[in-house]
């Protein structure tokens, strides 16, 4: 025998108990609905910053001047709210990725090209709802310094 042989462990095959059942379904279960999950994440996402998005730019609209008051001759709040606004829209950005429908090329008779493809869909979604909630949070983030900013100022 060679080293390889001797050292690999020797795995025991047991039958399968009813949690381990459970447990494999449970699995199988998040698997089948990864991609809605994925999709309805996304759409979740658009929908807070499209609130966010809403409620700034509904009070910059509605105010007597522009820019605001608390804006002028305070030049880390001017960057804060580019930074804000700039998060928020590559956000907005990153979630439609997520939801947008796109081709992908299979053999519908070939599995495994069926499941390399499933799991290409599958990175491009996760990937892009990844970086949307990154980018949310680094705009909530920017948008709560800018608030501390108008504070101090005030």
């Amino acid at each position: 025998m060679n080293d390889q042989q001797t050292n690999s462990p020797i795995k025991r095959v047991e039958k399968a108990s009813e949690e381990s059942k459970q447990l494999a379904a449970t699995f199988q279960e998040i698997k089948s609905k990864q991609l809605q999950f994925l999709d309805d994440a996304g759409k979740s996402i658009i929908e807070r910053i499209a609130t966010f998005l809403t409620v700034l730019f509904g009070i910059t609209a509605f105010g007597n001047t522009f820019p605001p008051p608390y804006l002028k001759d305070n030049l880390p709040a001017k960057v804060l709210v580019v930074v804000t606004l700039t998060c928020f829209l590559l956000s907005l950005g990153s979630g439609m990725l997520v939801i947008q429908p796109r081709p992908y090329k299979y053999k519908e008779n070939d599995v495994e090209e069926m499941k390399s493809a499933l799991q290409k869909i599958t990175d491009h979604k996760a990937f892009w709802l990844r970086s949307a909630g990154i980018l949310f949070t680094l705009a909530m983030l920017a948008l709560a310094a800018l608030i501390v900013s108008i504070i101090l100022k005030a």
